[in-house]
């Protein structure tokens, strides 16, 4: 789960670095995926939603403390609410690379 230990910050890498990292971690990808997919509001996520990101350091606390929720309801609420947020933030992190403003704005901006 740590192989990407040194990365401190995702938002950093360029969006060539970015896909780089969701090939290299394509089982996370595809468990994340599936076990967020019933613990997100609608709608649903896209397919290329980073989930990955989940697998890596400094998701560690998020993804342990989602633990074995299948539900939403089954997540305290201040887990839930940074999943809301770690949604949201990350929606377009395999779309562009605009710098940090990007996390901020719509999930709809392409590179």
């Amino acid at each position: 789960m740590d192989t990407y230990d040194f990365l401190a910050d995702p938002r950093t890498l360029s969006l060539t670095e970015r896909r780089a990292l969701a090939a290299n971690l394509q089982a996370a990808q595809a468990r994340w995926l599936a076990r967020l997919a019933p613990l997100c509001e609608p709608p649903q996520l896209d397919r290329d939603f980073p989930a990955f990101l989940l697998a890596t350091a400094p998701f560690a606390d998020l993804a342990r403390r989602l633990g074995n929720a299948v539900q939403r309801a089954q997540l305290p609420a201040a887990t839930a609410d940074e999943l809301d947020w770690f949604v949201r933030v990350f929606g377009d992190y395999l779309r562009t690379c605009d710098g940090e403003d990007v996390f901020a704005g719509s999930q709809r901006r392409h590179a």
